[in-house]
């Protein structure tokens, strides 16, 4: 089974409604549907529109269209950075020609089912790590599935999870920290990260 963290900032726009009304996607208008293309045809139609086009950007894209249905699906609150949005994909991979523009930017895409929005802090703590770690649009973390599919199953209860005890001026403190790990500056999410992992260990 699949589990992904996925960003909601596809082509650079903001479409966190958009994935909560039902529709996740990941940007990269090409002008075609990529079903049932194989990596190296994803990398050699997308060439053809991005000449800066990376092995790392390709991974990503393939990952997307190759995501299944009953797929577990992250995404991290461009609102509110403390909270995290539950899917459950209803669909596998789908092609919107309509959206295939620069404008738009948003051809492809799969359909979801909200499960609910939760604190990041109130997640399994291995599934916090995963987080944090994850700096692409993109990131598989299929390791996760039976927990947070228990988790899921639980009520969205984390077992042994420090976080879920926090309360008050140590909770929103934490959350200042998960903040911290989308800063620019490399040191400051190193000392974030550092913070996270001292305060686990306690």
């Amino acid at each position: 089974m699949n589990a992904y963290i996925l960003r909601c900032k596809p082509h650079g726009f903001n479409r966190e409604q958009e994935f909560l009304d039902g529709r996740i996607s990941i940007g990269w208008p090409c002008g075609t549907s990529l079903a049932n293309k194989s990596r190296e045809e994803v990398a050699k139609t997308l060439a053809g529109r991005y000449a800066d086009l990376s092995e790392i950007s390709v991974s990503m894209v393939n990952l997307f269209v190759d995501m299944p249905a009953n797929s577990i699906v992250l995404t991290p609150s461009i609102s509110n950075k403390a909270l995290i949005h539950i899917f459950k994909t209803t669909s596998v991979y789908q092609y919107d020609s309509d959206a295939d523009q620069e404008d738009v930017g948003n051809p492809h895409y799969v359909t979801v089912e909200l499960l609910k929005t939760v604190s990041r802090a109130d997640l399994p703590p291995a599934v916090i790590r995963s987080l944090s770690g994850a700096r692409k649009t993109l990131s598989q973390i299929s390791q996760h599935y039976d927990l947070l599919d228990d988790y899921i199953v639980s009520g969205f209860e984390a077992e042994s999870a420090p976080e879920v005890t926090c309360s008050g001026n140590k909770a929103e403190a934490l959350n200042v920290l998960y903040e911290l790990l989308a800063s620019e500056n490399e040191t400051i999410r190193l000392n974030a990260a550092i913070a996270i992992l001292n305060n686990e260990k306690n």
